[in-house]
C-alpha cells in the first residue's frame, strides 16, 4: 500500500506550509495553548517521555509572553515588553531581568542563540517563518486528509537535513498538531505538539506583558556574552 492516501496529488504540500507560515508571520497578534511531549534519552539507552503545557501571547512588534508548566509541576516562563526581557521560575521563586530593546523577532533569536533558553517551535513566533521553512525544508508531501477528528485536517510530511516533521493543518491553514523526529540523534527522539484555542481576534491586554515579581522573589543575574548584550537588533 502507498504511504499516501486519497487524491494527494491534488494538493500542494509546500504551498500549504507556506500558507501556514504566512498566516502566522503576518498576524499582528495571537494567543494559543500548546500541549507538548518530548523524548529524553536516558543513560540506560531508554527514551523517556515528558510533557509540558505552554501558553503563548504575542503582539507585534514587541510584546511576547510564554508561560510553561512541566509535567513535574515546575512553572516557568518569559515576558518581553519591547524593552525588558524577564525570565522567571515560579517554582524556585527566582527571576532575571535585562534591558534588551527590540522586537519579538530579535528577542526570540537572542533568547535561543545567546542565552541558550529552550523555546520549542520558536520559528513559529518570528516573521521570517516563510523564508525559514522554504530554506530548511528539502522535501514536502501531502499524506492524506485526516477525517477522524472534529473537522478534517491536512496531513503533511516534511523533511530537513536533521529533522523529519509532520504537520496537521485545519481549514484556516493553522497547525493543530506537529510531530518532529530528530533522525540523526541517538534513538531518534520525538517532539510532539498539539495546538488548542488559536485566537487572532481577541485584543490581548498590555497588562499581560507586565511582570511584578513577588516581594520575596530572588533577582538573579543573567549570564550574557558581552558582545550579545547590546541594544535591539
Amino acid at each position: 500500500l502507498s504511504l499516501f492516501s486519497g487524491n494527494s496529488m491534488a494538493y500542494d504540500a509546500k504551498g500549504m506550509l507556506n500558507a501556514m507560515a504566512n498566516r502566522l508571520a503576518q498576524a499582528r497578534q495571537f494567543s494559543v495553548t500548546i500541549n507538548t511531549t518530548y523524548d529524553v534519552l536516558q543513560e540506560s539507552g531508554q527514551q523517556i517521555q515528558f510533557s509540558e503545557v505552554r501558553t503563548v501571547s504575542l503582539k507585534r512588534p514587541g510584546l511576547l509572553r510564554i508561560d510553561a508548566t512541566e509535567s513535574d509541576g515546575e512553572v516557568k516562563g518569559l515576558v518581553f515588553n519591547s524593552r525588558f526581557l524577564t525570565i522567571f521560575n515560579v517554582s524556585d521563586n527566582v527571576y532575571s531581568r535585562i534591558e534588551r530593546p527590540g522586537t519579538v523577532d530579535s528577542i526570540v533569536r537572542f533568547v535561543v542563540s545567546s542565552l541558550g533558553v529552550q523555546v520549542p517551535l520558536a520559528r513559529l513566533l518570528v516573521t521570517t517563518l516563510p523564508e525559514e521553512i522554504q530554506k530548511i525544508t528539502t522535501d514536502a508531501d501531502y499524506v492524506e486528509t485526516n477525517v477522524l477528528g472534529a473537522s478534517p485536517l491536512h496531513h503533511i510530511a516534511g523533511r530537513t537535513k536533521d529533522v523529519d516533521y509532520q504537520v496537521w493543518l485545519n481549514r484556516h491553514m493553522l497547525p493543530k498538531r506537529i510531530v518532529m523526529t530528530y533522525k540523526n540523534e541517538p534513538g531518534q527522539p520525538q517532539f510532539q505538539a498539539n495546538f488548542l484555542d488559536w485566537d487572532f481576534r481577541s485584543n490581548i491586554p498590555n497588562d499581560v506583558f507586565r511582570v511584578i515579581p513577588p516581594p520575596n522573589a530572588e533577582n538573579i543575574p543573567t549570564l550574557v556574552p558581552a558582545k550579545a548584550n547590546k541594544g535591539g537588533e
